[in-house]
């Protein structure tokens, strides 16, 4: 028995069938204008790799970034369509990333910098500068990424390093100091002393303020790291022309193996 299907049942259906297009078009439009970011979000969850937030020093303007590698077992982050160097965290030391539902983890980077940071490494910056700058106001001369590169020096290079400091930085940055070397050297070890007593304590976070204020003196730590780093991008190295050497060796084989079979089956054939 034939179904015979009104006009105004197919006038109800075709309404409603064109609501729920305009409607998956307004959520689709909506997503793409509000939620820009969604696709690498997806990615990220979807394939398991990290989400990179990318924070401009100072201003704070951030952007997501797949963290992606062009090969396997690589400890830098693929960056060809954004700048900068990413060491992955697993590589570079200690960092706990943000974690969201379903898998989602998080790490912050700024583009001028190889190495990510996490809540508590931006957290104790800003608690550094606060409390020198509280308790020893007369270091308050020096900007904030003078005082965490003296304040990040090892206290062995620490003379040297302060004398030179003293005769060539200041006096480049117009700065006239009345103190002397001793005394300066001093104001230096106290707050290093002080700081190595004080907890840090919660607050608020602001990568984007710890970024502008990371030293950018190299430790004997971070060049250590950065000596791990190039013996790990060498050992990849390495291994990947291996895998190709044996993978030419084993063609070679194959198409020996051919040559002398069909040299034998000629050899069989002709005789």
């Amino acid at each position: 028995m034939a179904i015979v299907i009104g006009t105004l049942t197919l006038l109800i259906i075709g309404v409603v069938a064109l609501l729920g297009y305009a409607g998956l078009a307004f959520v689709v439009t909506d997503l793409v204008k509000y939620v820009p970011e969604w696709r690498v979000i997806r990615n990220c969850r979807k394939k398991g790799n990290p989400l990179i937030s990318l924070t401009t020093a100072g201003s704070g303007e951030s952007i997501f970034v797949e963290g992606t590698k062009n090969t396997e077992g690589d400890p830098i982050f693929d960056s060809a369509k954004h700048l900068g160097v990413r060491v992955d965290p697993q590589y570079s030391g200690m960092v706990t990333p943000n974690r969201y539902p379903k898998g989602l983890t998080v790490y912050h980077y700024c583009p001028t910098l190889p190495f990510a940071i996490d809540a508590r490494n931006a957290l104790s910056i800003q608690q550094t500068i606060q409390t020198v700058r509280n308790k020893i106001p007369e270091l308050s001369f020096l900007t904030n990424d003078q005082l965490m590169s003296l304040l990040c020096t090892d206290r062995d290079d620490l003379p040297e390093y302060t004398r030179t400091f003293m005769s060539v930085l200041l006096p480049e940055a117009g700065i006239n100091m009345e103190m002397g070397h001793q005394d300066f050297l001093d104001l230096i070890t106290d707050a290093q002393d002080l700081l190595s007593k004080t907890a840090i304590r919660g607050g608020w976070v602001s990568y984007a303020y710890a970024f502008a204020n990371i030293s950018t003196a190299y430790s004997s730590q971070a060049m250590g790291q950065y000596g791990m780093l190039i013996e790990r991008l060498v050992q990849l190295a390495d291994k990947n022309t291996q895998k190709k050497y044996m993978f030419m060796m084993f063609g070679a084989i194959c198409f020996a193996v051919v040559v002398i079979s069909g040299a034998i089956a000629y050899t069989i054939i002709s005789g």
